[in-house]
């Protein structure tokens, strides 16, 4: 039988000095993770509106942000955040496979906070903020292969 790793509670310190759980918000998207049929079935049927507000609270990003990683403006966004409508494939794979590197990223560094240090800052190992990547799913992947390499200590 397979053992099924357990999600990590990352808590961590934002500015506001407030400590929250990103867990509250990653763990309806855990088992999309585990299972490529499962996160197919999700991208299909499509995610709740909420997925986006979720995004933006484990990012810390903007609306802005999100909507450009999204490729749609900032108004459709807000529709999408207020709408009651599940989101369309493109935009739940995507979100899907944000939360699935912002995972990746909380594990290898441990803190919220430092990761998202880490997605701001020029990598030689992309040659690329990495931050600027997340706009594409060929982006999120060289962001999360690179997370990889930093597990496995190959950096250079």
């Amino acid at each position: 039988m397979e053992k099924r790793k357990q999600p990590k509670n990352y808590v961590t310190d934002e500015p506001s000095g407030l400590n929250w759980m990103v867990n509250e918000y990653m763990e309806p998207y855990q088992t999309l993770f585990q299972s490529p049929m499962a996160k197919l079935g999700a991208i299909k049927e499509g995610l709740k509106a909420d997925a986006i507000s979720n995004l933006i609270q484990v990012s810390g990003a903007t609306q802005i942000d999100v909507a450009k990683w999204l490729d749609i403006t900032e108004p459709t966004l807000r529709k999408h955040i207020q709408s009651t409508k599940g989101l369309n494939a493109n935009i739940s794979e995507h979100i899907i496979q944000l939360f699935e590197l912002f995972n990746k990223g909380l594990d290898t560094f441990g803190t919220l906070s430092e990761f998202k240090s880490w997605l701001k800052h020029y990598n030689p190992g992309i040659e690329a903020i990495p931050f600027d990547l997340l706009d594409t799913i060929t982006g999120i992947s060289i962001v999360l292969n690179e997370l990889i390499r930093i597990d496995y200590g190959v950096t250079a």
